[in-house]
């Protein structure tokens, strides 16, 4: 099973907000459980969608200096469902950026329907403390991915 909740970024204010977006799709692994005849997305997943685009933002906003890493979620709360074929919006606030400690809000919606809320804390590190070396280029294509920004392909 994959572990991105987010397909990609669509506005970006450094230090200030990002809005993103998840496309919500049948073909998902999760649908097989979650529940059979009447598929909805787990709200983990809204979570795990909205401290992803609050991850970018934060990222974004020191420059990738550091890694943000999700410490705690409070005030979660689940309103309606998404479901196969919905577009869910994420919008997330950067509410204090510190040196080594990141607090963001964040909003699920589909159209102009709250669906899911919460803050979220981040600690944050060197990017050396937890992702090795030879693995940070993929963790820097995932964001510039998300950015939407691709390397011109060379001819070949």
């Amino acid at each position: 099973m994959r572990h991105f909740w987010l397909d990609r970024i669509v506005h970006l204010e450094p230090g200030v907000r990002a809005s993103g977006v998840k496309a919500v799709a049948l073909a998902e692994d999760q649908f097989e459980a979650h529940f059979p005849g009447n598929p909805v997305l787990p709200g983990v997943y809204l979570l795990e969608g909205l401290a992803q685009t609050a991850g970018v933002l934060i990222h974004q906003s020191i420059e990738g200096r550091l890694l943000a890493v999700l410490v705690s979620i409070e005030r979660a709360r689940f309103l309606t469902f998404a479901r196969p074929g919905d577009q869910v919006r994420l919008e997330t606030e950067i509410e204090s950026l510190e040196s080594t400690v990141a607090r963001a809000r964040g909003t699920a919606l589909v159209g102009d329907r709250t669906i899911a809320s919460a803050r979220f804390t981040f600690t944050l590190i060197p990017p050396d403390r937890l992702i090795p070396q030879v693995y940070q280029p993929f963790w820097h294509q995932m964001i510039e991915t998300w950015l939407g920004r691709y390397p011109e392909l060379e001819d070949g």
